[in-house]
C-alpha cells in the first residue's frame, strides 16, 4: 500500500492535480486580502480563483484593485501552463498505451477472440477465409508472433473489418499467452512459423504451444497445423482439438487431377469462400429435432441450399475430473499411464459429423447442418 501510494504521488498527473488545487487556495485567500467587495465572501474567492485559472471567465466576479488585477494576471498564466501540462500529461498517457498496443507489449481484455499464433505464408490466405466465413458481424483475431510493426499495419489496413490486436512474443511462453488473455478466448490456431532456430522443426513448437495452452486453459479449442505426417501422434497427445497436415489436401488434390478430373475443380469451387455455392454451417431449426433427415434435406432444398451432412459438437467431461482431488499413488498411477497413451485429462470438445445419412435419420437436438449455399 506504502509503494502504491508513493507511486501516485510520484505520478505527473497527482503533481499537476496538485498544483492546480494549491494555486486555487492561495489565489482564493490572496484575492480576499485584496478584494472587500463581494468577490471576498464566503467560497467567492475560491471560485473566482477557478474559474480564472481555466480561463472560463464568467464575469460574474472580477478585481477592482491594481493589486487584485495583478494577482488575477498571475493566476490566468498559471492556470493556463497548468491546464496544459494536464491535457499533454492525459495525452501522453493515451499515445503511450497505443504506442505500446501496436508494438503488442500491452496486457489485452478481449474476449472471445481468436488465437492465432504464428506466422507464415499461410496466414495472409487463412485470414482472408475466417473473414469472408464470418456471419456473426463480430470477429476479434489476437495475433501472436514476432513480427515488425509494418507487416501487422499492413494486414490492419488490408482487412479493415476484422478488428485486430497484437501480441509480440513467443506464443509457447505462459505471460505472452497471459497478455494475449487466453483464457476468454475461444479458439487458437496454431501455424508453424516460417523462420526457425537451427536444428529445430516446425511441429516441435506446435506441439509445445499445444501442450501449454492446454494446460493453462482446457475448455480453448486448438486447432493445431503441422507439416508431417509423423507427428500426429505427439500433436493428439498434446490434446489438440482438431489438427490439419500440410501434405494431406495437396496430395489429394494432385491424385485427384489425375485419377478423377473434375473432382478436384469442384473442390476449389466449394472451399472458395469469395464464390457462390461455398460450404456453410447453418442451425437446424428446433421443429426438425425428431424429424427424419429427408424432411430437413427437402426443408433446405426449398431454400435453394443442399445439405450434405449433420454434425454435433459435445463437450465431454475429462478422465481428470473422475479422479480423486487427493495425490495418492494410485491416482499418480492412473494419470501417467493415461497420459502415456495420449489421453487427455480436462474437458473435451468432440466433432461427430456423420455425411449423407439415412433418408430416416432422426435428427438429435443440439446438431447442426453443413449445406452448400
Amino acid at each position: 500500500m506504502v509503494h502504491f501510494l508513493r507511486n501516485v504521488v510520484r505520478s505527473p498527473f497527482a503533481q499537476i492535480i496538485t498544483g492546480i488545487f494549491l494555486m486555487m487556495m492561495f489565489g482564493g485567500w490572496a484575492i480576499s486580502k485584496f478584494e472587500v467587495s463581494e468577490i471576498a465572501e464566503g467560497n467567492n474567492p475560491f471560485w473566482w480563483a477557478i474559474v480564472t485559472m481555466t480561463t472560463v471567465g464568467y464575469g460574474d466576479y472580477s478585481p477592482e484593485t491594481p493589486e487584485g488585477r495583478l494577482l488575477a494576471i498571475v493566476v490566468m498564466f498559471a492556470g493556463i501552463s497548468l491546464t496544459a501540462l494536464l491535457t499533454a500529461t492525459v495525452s501522453s498517457i493515451f499515445v503511450a498505451k497505443k504506442i505500446r498496443e501496436d508494438k503488442g507489449l500491452e496486457s489485452l481484455k478481449v474476449s472471445e477472440h481468436i488465437l492465432l499464433c504464428g506466422w507464415n505464408g499461410f496466414v495472409d490466405s487463412l485470414i482472408d477465409s475466417i473473414q469472408s466465413m464470418n456471419y456473426s458481424g463480430r470477429l476479434d483475431i489476437v495475433l501472436i508472433n514476432d513480427e515488425n510493426e509494418d507487416t501487422i499495419a499492413a494486414i490492419r489496413n488490408k482487412y479493415s473489418q476484422v478488428r485486430f490486436r497484437f501480441v509480440k512474443g513467443d506464443f509457447t511462453r505462459e505471460t505472452i499467452l497471459e497478455r494475449a488473455n487466453l483464457e476468454k478466448a475461444k479458439t487458437a490456431i496454431i501455424v508453424p512459423n516460417d523462420e526457425l532456430a537451427a536444428g529445430s522443426h516446425p511441429d516441435e513448437k506446435t506441439i509445445f504451444a499445444t501442450l501449454t495452452i492446454k494446460t493453462m486453459a482446457p475448455g480453448v479449442k486448438v486447432i493445431a497445423y503441422i507439416t508431417e505426417r509423423d507427428n500426429l501422434t505427439h500433436i493428439r497427445r498434446a490434446n489438440a482439438d482438431e489438427v490439419i497436415v500440410s501434405d494431406d489436401f495437396g496430395a489429394y488434390m494432385v491424385a485427384s487431377h489425375v485419377v478423377d478430373p473434375g473432382v478436384p475443380q469442384t473442390m476449389e469451387s466449394l472451399m472458395d469462400a469469395h464464390r457462390p455455392g461455398t460450404l456453410r454451417r447453418v442451425p437446424i431449426p428446433k421443429e426438425f429435432e425428431g424429424k427424419t433427415y429427408n424432411q430437413l434435406f427437402d426443408y433446405f432444398r426449398s431454400k435453394g441450399w443442399i445439405l450434405i451432412s449433420v454434425f454435433s459438437e459435445d463437450e465431454q467431461i475429462g478422465i481428470g475430473e473422475i479422479l480423486s482431488s487427493d495425490s495418492s499413488a494410485l491416482d499418480a498411477f492412473i494419470e501417467r499411464k493415461l497420459k502415456e497413451a495420449g489421453h487427455s485429462l480436462g474437458e473435451e470438445h468432440k466433432t461427430a459429423v456423420i455425411i449423407n445419412p439415412k433418408d430416416d435419420y432422426i435428427i438429435k437436438e443440439n446438431e447442426k447442418a453443413i449445406v452448400i449455399e
